[in-house]
């Protein structure tokens, strides 16, 4: 069993690569100890080969089986929430009564605690106090707070008389039932609790926060950023998000803080920002709850793209609301020319779906009283192979939806050929599309030098000139021909011209997209009207 400093070594290399001094200087050890710690990480994970810590320079963790690996860091977490649970509801135990309770070793408990107390050093400590035992000091937000996202997190045997319709109505609209129900828990199981004296607390707390006021907040801090902003809609999500957390504060776990600093290093002055406007917060109401990480998703999800591309829709339902929002944040990082709206409880998930047109559908978390069978099943957070396939049905819902924005009909020709030269007729139609203004003299070089230079793509009788170029979004061009040409010994029935930015994925997505339809779909000149009706309708998916 790794112990704590061991387990804390393999979360600072899950987040980056890191040097033997800095590793020596984060856990107080010596770098001889470090050594030691790496081979023991390493004959750890090598027994289902989950990973490897490669000493090459910096230390690096390579995860072979992410799945196994995120196994490994729940076990941890498990154990640190089983042992917060009971010093939570206890106010001391000992060390004979945490065994007894947790079902740990004396060596698993006093790892776990080292853990707790080096991983959240901001919210609280584990201290211990002669002939009473272990106690929690807590420095961020009350002890119920952290025992009702323990509750909400791992439910447990508790009370099960405690009702929701316990929970004060004036409140129902911030939580959801999950919540509600593990925060009165909560409440019975502190016996230093009082349930009117808590819930004042919170309603005082959320009447300061007000839209307004941030509204102005997320004005005055983004006139130092470059970031251009829907700020009314920021001011409202904000506002919304810290009523909701300062009723019901989120403690990140381990596994969404690796991505959480992925983020931060893809989007550096989002959370920039984000940490400024939690210091202007603080300053007019120093009693709120604020995590900026948090914001910073805020901020992210409000930056403003432009584009004359219509993005895929997609219905995402999630019970937890951290978990949306990394979860949201890791799809927009991933996957292009997506619209994407979160929702937190089914009901209003088959209304989304009533009102609105949906392209994808995704859940994650309870799907209990769903009326509409999801495209993909997310549990928990969303990993490489889940982007993968979600990328793969965006790809086929975009070019579907965007097909007339790319290939307008004025990028259609039907041309009536008395050549069987390919390259002569090539020469021709992209000189048409020049004069029409279509497309540039120095496109149109380029796509005939790639062409005569041997870079040529042929698919079921289909000839695919391509280049790339600085353009918002793909372009093509189609030419029907009244009589195929010859490239190669192969009988061309159509040029299919593609313009292509090879600075993001879009242009893999494209090629995909027309490979699957060309491939199953052969193109021939028998009883087809030589249009561009026709052609849009052959490249739309099936």
């Amino acid at each position: 069993m790794l112990n704590a400093r061991q387990v804390q070594i393999l979360l600072l290399l899950w987040n980056q690569d890191h040097s033997g001094e800095y590793l020596s200087k984060e856990v107080n050890s010596s770098r001889r100890t470090i050594i030691r710690d790496i081979n023991t990480l390493n004959q750890e994970l090598s027994v289902k080969d989950t990973a490897v810590i490669n000493s090459e320079g910096k230390y690096s963790l390579k995860i072979h089986n992410y799945s196994q690996f995120q196994e490994l860091i729940t076990q941890f977490e498990n154990q640190d929430r089983n042992i917060l649970y009971y010093l939570l509801i206890n106010d001391y135990l000992s060390i004979d009564e945490l065994i007894d309770k947790s079902l740990l070793s004396k060596t698993d408990i006093m790892n776990s605690i080292d853990r707790i107390n080096q991983r959240n050093k901001n919210i609280l400590e584990i201290k211990s106090k002669v002939g009473l035992g272990y106690f929690i000091d807590l420095h961020f937000a009350t002890k119920v707070d952290l025992l009702s996202y323990l509750i909400a997190v791992i439910p447990k045997e508790v009370n099960l008389n405690v009702l929701k319709n316990d929970f004060p109505n004036d409140l129902k609209e911030y939580l959801t039932d999950n919540q509600s129900i593990a925060q009165l828990q909560a409440i019975s199981l502190i016996q230093s609790a009082n349930i009117k004296s808590f819930y004042d607390h919170k309603r005082n707390l959320l009447k300061n926060i007000k839209e307004s006021n941030i509204e102005n907040q997320i004005e005055l801090v983004s006139k130092n950023f470059s970031i251009k902003l829907s700020k009314k809609r920021l001011a409202q999500n904000i506002s919304t998000h810290l009523k909701r957390y300062n009723l019901f504060p989120t403690f990140i776990s381990n596994l969404l803080l690796k991505q959480m600093s992925d983020l931060k290093q893809k989007e550096p002055f989002a959370f920039e920002m984000a940490q400024n406007l939690q210091n202007e917060i603080e300053k007019n109401n120093p009693s709120i709850l604020i995590n900026s990480d948090f914001l910073a998703l805020y901020i992210i999800n409000c930056m403003e793209i432009k584009t004359s591309i219509k993005p895929v829709k997609i219905l995402m339902y999630t019970a937890q609301r951290s978990i949306a929002y990394i979860n949201e944040s890791l799809i927009a990082d991933a996957v292009n020319n997506i619209s994407l709206t979160s929702v937190f409880n089914t009901e209003e998930f088959n209304k989304q779906i009533l009102n609105e047109s949906y392209d994808i559908l995704v859940t994650n978390g309870f799907n209990d009283g769903l009326k509409h069978t999801p495209d993909i099943v997310i549990n928990g957070l969303i990993d490489d192979a889940t982007i993968s396939r979600l990328k793969k049905l965006v790809s086929d819902n975009y070019f579907h939806n965007n097909l007339n924005q790319m290939f307008p009909r004025k990028n259609y020709l039907y041309y009536e050929n008395r050549s069987n030269n390919y390259f002569k007729v090539l020469k021709n139609v992209l000189k048409y599309f020049i004069d029409e203004e279509q497309l540039d003299q120095k496109m149109s070089v380029k796509l005939l030098n790639r062409e005569e230079e041997g870079n040529q793509l042929m698919i079921n009788h289909v000839a695919l000139p391509h280049a790339v170029n600085e353009t918002n979004f793909s372009r093509i061009f189609a030419v029907d021909l009244k009589t195929p040409l010859k490239l190669n010994k192969t009988d061309i029935y159509l040029i299919l011209i593609v313009i292509v930015n090879d600075k993001n994925d879009d242009y893999k997505q494209l090629f995909n997209y027309l490979y699957k339809i060309l491939n199953k779909k052969r193109v021939t000149q028998v009883n087809v009207d030589k249009n561009y009706e026709n052609i849009l309708r052959y490249f739309r998916t099936e």
